[in-house]
């Protein structure tokens, strides 16, 4: 998979634009990044609230060879690329939790929505949202949450940080990919932390 990067500085949601490419034909790997939602969203509709500039938010295209059935395990790879990449970037002690949550000790650092489209039961498309507070300071985040500059004190690249994910997940992506999903797959897709 190539991904090609197409960045806003303000979009109502990347999902949403995604999701209108995807049905317009866009090719797997088109990736919509925004500065700024001013009507992101998380699941069950609810708000994702990320001050301009601060968080990194982006949808990711994908057209798996996958039953619709088995839609989840896109989510779940996801949260292990992001947990992945702050523990070998950062050095955090990332875990995730079901069904689409990544935490920092208790606090959630990103969040993911898929949503997809299919027929006869297999995936036409499948658009992957995440969430990731990058540069966000305790003031401008609930209680709740935290950022990867609260835990590190550092300020990062947000570009470098986009790139390190789409290169773990494109990894775990592709060997999962044209497969059916295994019993083994599908028990590292239960592995979240239930917290």
């Amino acid at each position: 998979m190539r991904f090609r990067i197409l960045y806003y500085k303000t979009l109502d949601s990347t999902n949403d634009l995604a999701i209108c490419f995807a049905r317009e034909g866009a090719r797997e790997g088109t990736v919509v990044v925004s500065d700024y939602q001013t009507h992101g969203r998380g699941r069950f509709r609810r708000e994702w609230k990320s001050p301009r500039g601060k968080g990194l938010l982006f949808s990711v295209i994908l057209r798996p060879n996958l039953k619709s059935s088995s839609a989840s395990i896109l989510t779940h790879l996801a949260a292990q690329s992001i947990a992945d990449v702050l523990k070998q970037k950062f050095n955090l002690p990332a875990k995730l939790k079901r069904p689409n949550d990544v935490l920092i000790g208790n606090k959630k650092i990103a969040g993911i929505l898929a949503e997809s489209s299919a027929y006869h039961h297999r995936l036409e498309y499948v658009v992957v949202g995440i969430g990731l507070n990058v540069s966000t300071s305790r003031k401008e985040l609930l209680k709740a949450a935290t950022s990867i500059y609260i835990e590190t004190k550092r300020r990062v690249e947000k570009g470098e940080v986009l790139v390190a994910i789409l290169e773990a997940f494109k990894a775990k992506y592709e060997d999962s990919n044209g497969k059916a999903l295994s019993m083994e797959s599908a028990k590292k897709a239960e592995a979240f932390e239930h917290v």
